[in-house]
């Protein structure tokens, strides 16, 4: 009875601490919610912002035809406690009045940068020359249709990032349809609350295979809800090359380029509050792009991580054995000339690399036997 009795306390004290995690939660939300009100709303024409000479944080936000949203993004950037910033803005050949946007606001913040692609080279592509081009210690990247989502984001974040001497400072986002999705529909984005479903939680490795329901589900691999050390994220960029990030993909920009900083970082901190507001819109390359454009962005991303990971056989065969086999289907069943031709060069340099168990070997060869 004693036994049963203690079983049904715990249960109880369980169900509470939910209820309360619940309630605590719905509050938190509600608060950032209240901030994105105002985000939505115009600031006042006479607040101006003075240029930082050695700014604390830079935010890297591409622009491409964001004429709606890139107003709302900014106002979240100026809305901040911390002023001690730069924003540079990389417009990736709008042709929308996103540019009369940016300049207007430009007028009254000194400490936006504007940079101009003269032709449209893509988000990976701008992030990188945007990064290459900042001069804070620490980089926030924002989608242009996303906002942060609490007026202490920067101020919490970079004293957690700057007292830990952290590399990479991660935090929990929400994904909404719309700016005026209700508060209930706000939902944790990408396992990002659990430590065990990060990139580093092996960073020997820099990737964390997972399954659910015996699937394979990608990491997190989103550029936005991060505060990246400045040196950190400059010294990936220069891994990559110009030759790879000036290549225009539609599929994989953010993870191929986080792939990198991951295998570069040394140190990982998870923050559990909530930073990003993220817009899921049916308008991004998720929903517009071809798939035959996606899979050349998988492709991309299947020799990011062969280049990145060769440096110990036994731990890095279960990336590739993941990612390839897992994503066998999709690389092998949409086809064109040019993804063929790239799949089966990474392929060949796979299957003839050292760094690669045996076993395997012959699983790849087996399934991508065209490709050899």
């Amino acid at each position: 009875f004693i036994i049963i009795l203690f079983i049904q306390i715990l249960h109880l004290l369980k169900l509470h601490n939910k209820d309360d995690d619940y309630t605590e939660r719905m509050k938190i939300l509600s608060e950032g919610k209240i901030y994105v009100e105002k985000c939505l709303k115009p600031l006042s024409s006479n607040k101006k912002f003075r240029k930082v000479n050695n700014p604390l944080i830079s935010v890297i936000i591409p622009l491409y035809n964001c004429e709606e949203t890139i107003t709302y993004a900014i106002n979240s950037i100026q809305n901040q406690n911390l002023s001690e910033i730069e924003i540079l803005l990389i417009n990736d050949f709008s042709k929308d009045n996103t540019s009369k946007i940016v300049k207007k606001f430009k007028k009254n913040d000194n400490r936006i940068i504007l940079i101009n692609n003269n032709k449209n080279m893509g988000t990976l592509y701008s992030r990188c020359i945007g990064t290459l081009m900042s001069h804070g210690k620490y980089i926030f990247a924002l989608d242009n249709d996303d906002l942060f989502f609490n007026e202490d984001i920067f101020d919490f974040i970079y004293k957690k990032a700057t007292e830990g001497n952290f590399d990479i400072v991660g935090f929990k986002s929400v994904c909404v349809n719309d700016y005026h999705d209700k508060v209930i529909n706000m939902t944790d984005d990408y396992f990002s609350n659990q430590t065990n479903n990060l990139i580093l939680h092996q960073p020997q490795l820099g990737i964390h295979p997972i399954f659910k329901n015996k699937r394979y589900i990608a990491n997190d691999f989103t550029i936005w809800g991060k505060c990246i050390k400045s040196e950190i994220y400059k010294k990936a960029v220069n891994l990559l090359g110009p030759e790879r990030y000036s290549i225009f993909l539609s599929w994989c920009e953010d993870s191929s380029i986080v792939f990198v900083i991951f295998n570069t970082a040394q140190s990982y901190k998870f923050i559990n509050k909530y930073g990003i507001l993220h817009i899921k819109k049916n308008t991004t390359a998720s929903f517009t792009q071809s798939i035959k454009n996606k899979i050349y962005g998988e492709i991309f991303l299947l020799d990011i991580i062969f280049d990145f990971l060769q440096n110990n056989v036994y731990k890095n065969s279960i990336v590739y054995y993941s990612y390839i086999v897992q994503n066998y289907y999709n690389l092998t069943v949409f086809r064109n000339t040019t993804n063929d031709l790239y799949l089966k060069s990474v392929i060949r340099k796979i299957i003839k690399s050292k760094f690669i168990t045996e076993e395997n070997k012959k699983e790849v060869k087996k399934r991508f036997v065209e490709f050899i």
